[in-house]
């Protein structure tokens, strides 16, 4: 009988490998010959592969409902266009409220906290138009900010960014193997707006926000 991930559970296969991201354990997982595991969104087909992954406490008896899959590959990156104007008065509250909003992030435990910085109580457009002009603007403000980190914080940040302006990306999560690798980034349609392009080439998109 077919058993599926939970929800927080996500894989992907690379090549003959399957890499798996567990959000609640806050763990990449990567189990070498286990890409045929993998039955249809979220299936784990029966046999010892899901049985390892069932006594980990990874599997559930349902399909997992609402789970988006990842975008295509950004073909083109914001970081090195020209800046956005002057940020004005709302620019710079919205900056600031994002520094609040990592600071709460990072007294949380594990990567679940910076993933509530997606979550809004109201509507967000995804207006191509006005996501690139924002994060190009988030691009000018972000050096004067007073947090520092790699991808994880900075993505977050940018996505708290985008949400007290009313607006929603792709962040997505990717990965690579042999030697493992996790790295995210945001995107909007096939544009990223915080990495380069040739950077990602190396990771296989394993979970989108």
């Amino acid at each position: 009988m077919t058993r599926y991930l939970k929800p927080d559970v996500h894989a992907v296969a690379i090549g003959a490998d399957l890499a798996v991201l567990d959000i609640a354990g806050d763990a990449y997982l990567c189990l070498p010959g286990g890409a045929a595991v993998l039955n249809g969104p979220g299936g784990i087909a029966p046999g010892p592969m899901a049985e390892a992954l069932g006594e980990a406490g990874l599997l559930a008896a349902e399909p997992p409902s609402g789970t988006r899959a990842p975008p295509a590959p950004p073909v083109r990156s914001i970081i090195h266009e020209p800046l956005a104007g002057p940020a004005g008065p709302r620019a710079l509250l919205a900056a600031a409220g994002v520094v609040a909003d990592l600071r709460t992030a990072r007294a949380g435990q594990g990567l679940a906290p910076y993933l509530a910085l997606a979550e809004a109580r109201s509507e967000l457009s995804r207006d191509p138009d006005a996501v690139l002009a924002a994060a190009r603007l988030f691009w000018k403000i972000s050096p004067w900010l007073p947090i520092e980190g790699e991808c994880l914080p900075r993505s977050a940040m940018l996505i708290a960014f985008l949400r007290r302006r009313g607006l929603a990306a792709d962040w997505v999560f990717g990965v690579r193997l042999w030697p493992f690798n996790a790295h995210c980034w945001v995107q909007a349609g096939d544009v990223c707006l915080n990495d380069d392009v040739e950077r990602l080439c190396a990771y296989t998109p394993i979970y989108c926000r």
